[in-house]
């Protein structure tokens, strides 16, 4: 994230590194103009400037901000104060201590409001001695109205592009410090959303992880007791085959569990993937399912070469949506079919899964993604599954949509940002 202090420091350190180029700049002007007007001045006042300069670059090329923005400004003040003490107040040349001032209130941030303070009240000050008292530090210099006017015009020109100048960059630090504030805030809230959003599943997730490992031991245990109570053969037999329906609801429960903890930490991994063969490796695994045998797998994918993308996400997907239909297939329906179709579009994989199952009622389309959700009492999921997939699928940058109609069958469309390998 964007550290706005150190941003802010770092354009103050650059304004004050810049002045001193400028002072320098317009010192060397300031000789050669002399020279052209014939002025008669001392060369150690112009060289004064220069090695001001000079040393407050230096403490800003050591990276001693703080020890060259001070020697800059006493340095800077004290020198202009010596040479308007030996110059006609026509001439302009203490304009520059407002400069010194709009700088003082620029170099520093807030927090060291009482060091611009301090420098911007000395330069004030100094304008008033020079206004109110005649004296001179130095040797007087005589000027002739006119080169008074000339002087003035500069020193006005040049105090003012360096107030200008101060006040554009103290307006662009604010201007940056308000906008990281709105970001800031704006991440902030997101990520409050996103809290509430998180604490709200945690606490379903909580109630329904505890209910739904329950439910199934509970079962286990009851049919436990009535087998030991049992000396029917047939009868013990069908209490084995429910306390192994049983413990298949409850690996399945398990796996979703892990599953969606898998999307919720690890990082995108992108690999090759042979689309065909990871739907048909899918398909088989769920090939234990009570109904499996009855379904037929249609694939008829237009993608024939591998694509980069996440595979074990990409299985989180198909494994659920496929499972799904073989749970929810009509027994009524010869032949139960799934239908697959695939097609690259824009570096985009578009997926169809399609059955002709007993399909969903449209009063669950807007809740059947929601963690938990079943649509009938009589649903043999967790709840977790299309939770899982929705989940996984924006967790991979694409979207899913449902399209669905009772006793016609689903279609789940797919669309994810692919590249191929």
């Amino acid at each position: 994230m964007f550290n706005s202090k150190s941003e802010s420091k770092s354009k103050r350190v650059a304004l004050i590194s810049r002045l001193t180029i400028v002072i320098f700049v317009v010192t060397i002007l300031y000789i050669l103009l002399i020279r052209l007007l014939n002025i008669q001045v001392s060369s150690y006042i112009y060289i004064g400037f220069i090695i001001s300069s000079v040393i407050t670059h230096f403490f800003v090329f050591l990276r001693k901000s703080e020890l060259a923005k001070a020697v800059g400004l006493l340095t800077f003040n004290a020198t202009i104060f010596i040479v308007a003490s030996s110059e006609p107040f026509t001439t302009g040349i203490h304009l520059h201590l407002f400069a010194a001032g709009a700088i003082a209130l620029t170099v520093y941030d807030f927090e060291e409001w009482p060091k611009s303070l301090f420098f911007a009240t000395l330069s004030m000050v100094l304008i008033i001695i020079l206004r109110l008292w005649d004296f001179s530090f130095v040797e007087p210099r005589l000027f002739s109205d006119e080169q008074a006017k000339i002087f003035y015009v500069i020193n006005a020109t040049v105090n003012g592009s360096v107030c200008i100048y101060a006040f554009l960059v103290f307006s662009k630090l604010n201007y940056q410090v308000e906008k990281n504030l709105r970001e800031n805030q704006k991440v902030m809230l997101d990520q409050n959303d996103q809290l509430v959003k998180t604490n709200k599943e945690l606490d379903r997730f909580v109630y329904s992880v505890s209910h739904d490992l329950r439910a199934p031991l509970s079962s286990i245990s009851g049919l436990i007791q009535l087998v030991e109570k049992s000396n029917d053969t047939m009868e013990t037999n069908q209490y084995l085959g429910l306390m192994k329906g049983r413990i298949a609801k409850l690996e399945q429960f398990i796996r979703d569990i892990i599953d969606f903890s898998r999307n919720a930490r690890s990082e995108i991994r992108l690999e090759r993937v042979d689309l065909k063969d990871l739907v048909r490796e899918t398909f088989e695994s769920l090939k234990f399912i009570s109904g499996a045998e009855s379904m037929i797998l249609q694939d008829d994918s237009q993608i024939s070469e591998p694509l980069s993308i996440d595979k074990t996400r990409l299985q989180i997907v198909l494994f659920n949506l496929i499972s799904n239909a073989i749970r929810y297939r009509n027994p009524y329906t010869n032949p139960c079919y799934i239908k697959l179709n695939s097609k690259l579009i824009d570096s985009r994989l578009n997926l169809q899964i399609e059955d002709n199952g007993i399909g969903i009622h449209p009063t669950h389309h807007a809740k059947v993604f929601d963690m938990f959700y079943r649509a009938s009492e009589n649903s043999k999921g967790s709840g977790l599954g299309l939770y899982i997939v929705k989940e996984t699928v924006e967790r991979l940058g694409g979207t899913i949509e449902l399209h669905s109609v009772p006793g016609e069958g689903t279609r789940f469309t797919l669309e994810l940002p692919i590249k191929s390998a």
